[in-house]
């Protein structure tokens, strides 16, 4: 285990420190649902709203790595208390562009590596869990071209997350968002 969390750590610093020059590093910002499919987190917490951004760091051909960061939110009152989530995730992810010639709509498939912060809070009890997650993630997409190099994004991507020992709760979720890749033109 500790071999594969430094290849992961080695690979994820080699990816951002030798990102190559393309014509433009789409930035992307996502706005979503985060949906809990694990039992006892999709009893306990609702829907999540999710904000993403990222950016794309290394493009070759139909081949691109993608980081983006977020926030999940959800609040809920369980036996009058009032609790708070919230998720930061970080995704680092390895998308292939399926080709589609001649055509303005392409899908996308991925898969990754995803870290979650969380904070779940009770603010009646005064009490704060704090807890850091890693585990993978599978991501499929469809984009759309439209006008001045922008496309329409709707993303699917599943996280596969691997909870703390004492960390009772599990976290494994969907993420289904829709945003907008905006090119940035180098100068």
């Amino acid at each position: 285990m500790k071999l594969l969390k430094i290849l992961i750590f080695s690979f994820l610093t080699t990816l951002i420190f030798s990102s190559t020059y393309t014509k433009a590093q789409p930035l992307s910002v996502q706005l979503g649902i985060y949906e809990f499919t694990g039992n006892a987190a999709s009893e306990f917490y609702i829907l999540a709203p999710t904000i993403l951004v990222g950016y794309d760091v290394w493009k070759s051909s139909r081949l691109s790595s993608h980081i983006s960061s977020g926030l999940c939110y959800t609040q809920i009152k369980y036996n009058n208390h009032h609790h708070y989530l919230y998720m930061i995730p970080l995704m680092v992810t390895v998308n292939y562009d399926l080709p589609n010639p001649d055509s303005r709509v392409w899908p996308v498939i991925g898969a990754g590596f995803s870290l979650l912060g969380k904070v779940d809070q009770n603010k009646d009890l005064a009490k704060t869990h704090y807890s850091f997650i890693y585990g993978y993630h599978a991501t499929g997409g469809l984009r759309f071209q439209q006008k001045n190099n922008v496309i329409l994004t709707l993303d699917l991507t599943y996280n596969l997350l691997i909870p703390p020992i004492m960390e009772d709760v599990n976290m494994n979720g969907v993420i289904i968002a829709i945003g907008l890749r905006f090119p940035i033109k180098p100068e």
